[in-house]
């Protein structure tokens, strides 16, 4: 599948990786995390956080009213979601997450900005590890 490899101060790109945990530690390194709670179909997978990020190296992801959301260090990989599972950005999701990740700071919409089922959705799971 088509998933977006971003890294802070570089330039993103679209790599091929197979929905498989093992894959994405393979990109990523060991002990993942995942963000899915935005109102678009995709999920954020990283590494698990365990020390204060170095500010420079830093996605700061915010809703669209500017309020931070997370704070990543590293690598992140984008990929779509179907369900459960992680599927192809599409072609426009691309264009438009190739732009959005040249910055460090990002504002997406997320799920409870826009229903009050997507505010319920992210108190139950507002982060989960990456693994079936």
């Amino acid at each position: 599948m088509k998933a977006l490899l971003a890294e802070p101060m570089r330039r993103p790109e679209v790599i091929e990786v197979e929905d498989d945990l093992f894959a994405f530690q393979r990109v990523l390194g060991n002990h993942l995390d995942l963000a899915e709670d935005f109102a678009e179909p995709i999920a954020i997978v990283y590494r698990e956080q365990d020390k204060m990020p170095v500010a420079d190296n830093v996605f700061f992801i915010c809703d669209s009213q500017g309020n931070p959301r997370y704070m990543i260090s590293g690598k992140i990989l984008v990929v779509g979601v179907a369900g459960d599972y992680a599927c192809s950005l599409t072609e426009k999701q691309i264009e438009r997450f190739e732009r959005m990740f040249r910055s460090t700071v990002l504002y997406l919409s997320m799920q409870d900005e826009s229903t009050e089922k997507g505010k319920h959705r992210k108190e139950g799971k507002r982060h989960e590890c990456v693994g079936r």
